[in-house]
């Protein structure tokens, strides 16, 4: 066991904590916001550490909290399980990760395509 006890517990305090403060307006929020995404995680906790007790391959574990929306339920439940929440707390912190997302550019490609079509139609 990489993460002691000790710190899991605290680790699920502070994600509790996040998931409430993200809920809040703004102007409402606390300083110390506690763990609110998988990004304010990392800050608490090294990946290596977290990936071990997981039971997660490294590179698997970089690729689902860089592009949480790829998680898998189970993988939701072991997490859960190392970090002492629900899986829906974790399901909430992938949800915060991906709405805290600046918004995809339409690709040049598609653009492209889309205004070749239009010409074509008229």
């Amino acid at each position: 066991m990489e993460i002691p006890e000790s710190k899991r517990h605290t680790l699920s305090g502070l994600i509790r904590k996040g998931i409430a403060e993200a809920a809040l307006p703004e102007k409402e929020r606390s300083l110390d916001p506690g763990i609110y995404n998988f990004k304010t995680l990392l800050e608490y906790v090294k990946h290596t550490a977290l990936t071990k007790d997981a039971g997660f391959n490294k590179a698997t574990l970089s690729k689902k909290l860089a592009q949480p929306e790829l998680m898998k339920i189970a993988e939701c439940v072991k997490l859960a399980a190392v970090l002492y929440v629900t899986p829906q707390e974790v399901m909430t912190l992938a949800l915060n990760e991906i709405s805290q997302r600046p918004p995809k550019k339409a690709k040049a490609k598609k653009a492209a395509a889309k205004s070749a079509g239009e010409k074509k139609v008229r």
